[in-house]
């Protein structure tokens, strides 16, 4: 497993955490919900995969896995960065929840 795949999976995780949380706790709407299942249903398939779906890619007219296009950022620069942010965002979550 690459760790691409593994990171993709811990983001599902978090996804559907946040998706448990916000049905449980009636925070959100029915869009930011199915926006968060949309968003594990996608992870999950590609950690478990290693690609994303056919019809994904088909639908995207293939630009979403057009790796060899040089203006596109590497995955070793905005995976760090997208988990600063996530770090960031649980960070502040935690301390607004222990604060309220």
């Amino acid at each position: 497993m690459t760790t691409a795949r593994m990171i993709a999976g811990l983001l599902s995780l978090f996804l559907a955490g946040l998706l448990a949380w916000s049905i449980d706790r009636g925070v959100g709407d029915l869009r930011t919900q199915i926006l968060l299942a949309v968003g594990v249903v996608l992870g999950v398939a590609y950690a478990v995969g290693g690609r994303l779906p056919d019809w994904l890619i088909a639908l995207s007219g293939g630009s979403l896995v057009a790796d060899d296009d040089p203006s596109r950022i590497s995955p070793r620069v905005y995976l760090p960065v997208i988990g600063g942010v996530i770090l960031l965002a649980v960070v502040v979550f935690v301390i607004v929840v222990f604060l309220v």
